[in-house]
């Protein structure tokens, strides 16, 4: 290595993504700034087309203007070779490939145009050869030299940049503690006699982060409002993409603040009301008491793994990740080995990274050999929806709703646009809109009224049913108009499933009315919030379609009684349903598939 060469390393997180770099007069390891504000870029994405994917800020300012291009968390889909969003199928590496080029892009200007002579990757330890080769691959697609590139596990580079300042003798043993936005991975590593780290345990939990705390405050909001501004708290759950959005940055910074101090205040604002609401640092403690019994539970059971039977046997218990900053989290893991932390622990896995080039001999990292991914070039528009997908996503969390009068079964549905590619404004998608075709999920509708920027909207009950998959219209029964409008006033008409019908059978009865509305701008606005957990909260579980036009919101299994509920948003219909009182998460499964919604 000449001197003028330098190295660069990146993290690429679920929610952010750090990176770190030798710096350009310095030649130590530094963080490198990836905005103007901020050691950290939110990983999320925009496609607009395959060749068109907008990052960071950037990408989540687009998604409020088409939220089908929008993925807040592309490492989450790393795995099969190929995926579909907006309408387009592309590698699962070419999101990652849009992160990784802006990264390198910002690290070549620091050093005066000169590429790196090397790259680190960092990933998950728990990911398979073909896992991390979507992210060699995203590196070469985004202009680095395959040669060059070297990947290490998350849990290593932690370990390697804690050696730096603490002396480990040989044979002993450190746990990291990795507490991001929205995974937890714990493992336990050895020292071995030439000062390298093995991995001797790992377990991971990728439906546990920082955003199932914020689902918690967010449901304390929730149920503040509902006390003392029940108006403000209904506009809510309706409320325009960039309303919800500055609810929830403020909901992060009081997170984030009472790491530091006593107590924050949390500013809900929307339809011309104010409400500022306090929260100590206690009642956050108490809280989120549900999701770090979860996280020790995790780091009990890979310590267990490990062979570590008492705190002494661990030379450090090594904290990395933002989650990982609270003072709570500090105080419950003492009790399982001494806590240790440095710097700033969201860029620590990114320095660890560059201090491990430096201290080993690295070779490039070898093709996994996995299944052929198309480049971006052999790509076409892929404009017919994919078979819909009902498997598992992350597990969220829930918010339990206030149900006015009786817990019914409720179903929102919405007839739109149907949306191609980038959102496109084509005759054939106006004609769409206006006749309220349903395409393979449901029947056409008459035409009827049109809202704000032409969207569809149901002024009686026929219409409100016929964009459902015919297979939830067979098992409707006496639909009536409430006399109710959504704010963009289309009508609210209440259905009843049929006794008789094996979804009734799937609900709790006597609950089983269907609430049913079809307003197209709302189901633009609410996808978001689905595939963010945003309507059934934390420890729920995220189902999704394969071309991500449809998603649903499972909720966690009430305490009580067992019942879950769930939301569910087509835009490529523009169907909308929310299920109340379903008596398991399985159930909830089955309706959907079953119903035709997800199939």
């Amino acid at each position: 290595m000449t001197t003028t060469d330098w190295w660069l390393s990146v993290d690429f997180g679920t929610s952010n993504t750090a990176a770190a770099h030798s710096g350009a007069t310095s030649g130590r390891v530094e963080v490198l700034s990836l905005s103007h504000r901020s050691n950290l870029m939110p990983s999320a994405v925009y496609v607009d087309a395959p060749d068109r994917i907008a990052v960071g800020d950037v990408a989540a300012n687009e998604a409020q203007r088409n939220p089908a291009g929008y993925l807040p968390a592309p490492k989450r889909l790393v795995g099969p070779p190929t995926l579909t969003v907006n309408g387009f199928t592309l590698p699962t590496s070419a999101p990652v490939a849009a992160v990784l080029r802006t990264v390198v892009s910002r690290a070549v200007a620091a050093h005066a145009g000169t590429a790196p002579a090397g790259v680190v990757l960092t990933h998950p330890e728990a990911w398979s050869p073909e896992q991390v080769q979507v992210l060699i691959d995203a590196a070469v697609a985004a202009g680095i030299d395959p040669v060059t590139v070297t990947t290490i596990s998350e849990p290593r580079a932690a370990a390697q940049y804690y050696g730096r300042t603490h002396a480990l003798q040989p044979g002993a043993r450190i746990a990291v503690f990795d507490f991001g936005g929205g995974t937890l991975d714990v493992a336990v590593l050895a020292v071995d006699e030439d000062s390298s780290f093995r991995v001797i345990a790992a377990r991971g939990d990728n439906g546990l982060g920082g955003k199932n705390l914020d689902g918690l405050v967010a449901r304390w909001v929730d149920e503040q409002l509902d006390d003392r501004n029940p108006d403000l708290r209904e506009y809510l759950r309706r409320a325009p993409l960039d309303v919800r959005q500055a609810l929830d940055e403020s909901i992060r910074h009081a997170k984030e603040l009472l790491s530091e101090a006593p107590s924050a205040t949390i500013a809900v604002s929307g339809n011309g009301e104010r409400e500022t609401l306090h929260l100590t640092r206690g009642e956050f403690e108490e809280l989120t008491a549900p999701v770090l019994d979860r996280a020790l539970a995790l780091t009990r059971e890979t310590l267990r793994d490990a062979g570590i039977s008492a705190p002494d046997d661990l030379a450090a218990l090594y904290l990395t990740g933002g989650t990982a900053r609270m003072p709570l989290v500090h105080e419950r893991l003492r009790e399982l080995g001494p806590v240790a932390t440095l710097d700033d622990p969201k860029t620590v896995v990114a320095q660890g990274a560059l201090a491990h080039v430096g201290t080993a001999a690295v070779a490039p990292a070898p093709a996994a050999a996995g299944p052929v991914v198309p480049t971006v070039a052999e790509l076409t528009p892929n404009w017919k929806a994919a078979p819909q997908d009902t498997g598992a996503g992350s597990a969220r969390g829930r918010v339990v709703a206030a149900v006015a009068v009786l817990a019914v079964v409720a179903v929102a549905v919405v007839a739109g646009l149907a949306l191609k590619g980038g959102g496109d404004d084509s005759a054939e998608a106006k004609e769409t809109a206006a006749t309220g075709s349903a395409g393979e999920d449901g029947g056409s509708g008459s035409s009827q009224n049109t809202g704000a920027n032409g969207a569809a909207l149901a002024t009686t009950s026929e219409q409100a049913v016929a964009v459902l998959p015919p297979t939830l219209q067979d098992q409707l029964v006496d639909c009536t108009d409430s006399n109710l409008r959504t704010d963009q006033s289309a009508m609210i008409v209440f259905c009843e499933l049929d006794t008789d019908g094996e979804l009734a059978a799937l609900t709790k009865p006597p609950f089983n009315s269907v609430t049913i509305y079809r307003d197209q701008t709302e189901a633009k606005q609410d996808i978001f919030s689905v595939r963010s957990g945003g309507f059934e909260g934390p420890n729920s579980t995220l189902l999704e379609s394969t071309d991500r036009m449809a998603a649903a919101d499972i909720s966690a299994p009430d305490p009580n009684d067992g019942l879950v509920d769930f939301t569910y948003v087509n835009i490529n219909t523009g169907v909308k349903v929310t299920v109340r009182d379903i008596t398991d998460v399985a159930s909830a499964k089955t309706f959907l598939s079953r119903s035709g919604l997800l199939t």
